[in-house]
């Protein structure tokens, strides 16, 4: 059986490095995999645990802070919903710099 769940904001699947920051502990280097106006989802924080209602600042590898709170987190996974939503023209910026990112690995995949 599927649950169809409606989102007040799309979801867009990205790939951007980011460092993920909890004041108090040393940063930790993550992947951006997911991202709406209001929400973010980070990969890559294996080792690290983060529990909801921890207030963090993604910076993306484009230099775009992010202030946000934890939502969930589980297997190095960490929902983050954003302190301030995104505008369209910050969102833009953010889905061309995760475009850039990847023309430039396929570019160095076929060298």
């Amino acid at each position: 059986m599927s649950v169809l769940t409606i989102r007040a904001h799309k979801r867009y699947a990205v790939r951007l490095p980011v460092t993920f920051h909890k004041q108090g502990r040393k940063p930790a280097n993550g992947l951006l995999i997911e991202l709406s106006q209001q929400g973010a989802r980070i990969s890559n924080l294996a080792g690290r645990s983060y529990q909801m209602g921890d207030e963090v600042t993604v910076t993306t590898s484009c230099g775009k802070e992010l202030l946000g709170v934890v939502r969930w987190s589980h297997d190095g996974i960490a929902g983050i919903r954003l302190t301030r939503s995104l505008h369209a023209p910050e969102m833009t910026e953010l889905l061309q710099a995760n475009r850039n990112a990847s023309s430039a690995l396929g570019e160095a995949y076929a060298t």
